[in-house]
């Protein structure tokens, strides 16, 4: 292959880069708007909803000052500090929302 040749395929790869960019985004876009994992072929386009994180402690206080949960409740979860994920996963308590990420998608090819 000559420098004229190299040259051609590199203006090629580079056109072609962009098109597949566009047509990724262009899928990335639509499988948010359905909000669900879609597999055609040997492409998977994977929707993630985002990681959430959860206010374990503000669930406990809660729950503690409404008299669900005992002030007793906590020894089985205190060392140093108390485990309030725990907690809540034990006496069924549902943790609100502290923060969520945006939700997302990948792409993959299959094989």
């Amino acid at each position: 292959m000559d420098a004229s040749q190299l040259a051609t395929r590199m203006l090629e790869w580079e056109q072609r880069r962009r098109e597949l960019e566009t047509l990724e985004s262009e899928i990335k876009d639509a499988v948010l708007k359905m909000g669900k994992t879609q597999t055609v072929g040997n492409v998977r386009a994977s929707y993630s909803k985002g990681r959430s994180a959860y206010d374990y402690e503000t669930a406990i206080t809660e729950a503690e000052d409404g008299g669900e949960v005992a002030p007793e409740a906590f020894g089985p979860f205190t060392t140093f500090q108390i485990n309030y994920r725990a907690m809540c996963q034990e006496l069924k308590i549902d943790a609100p929302i502290k923060s969520q990420s945006a939700p997302s998608v990948s792409i993959k090819l299959l094989e």
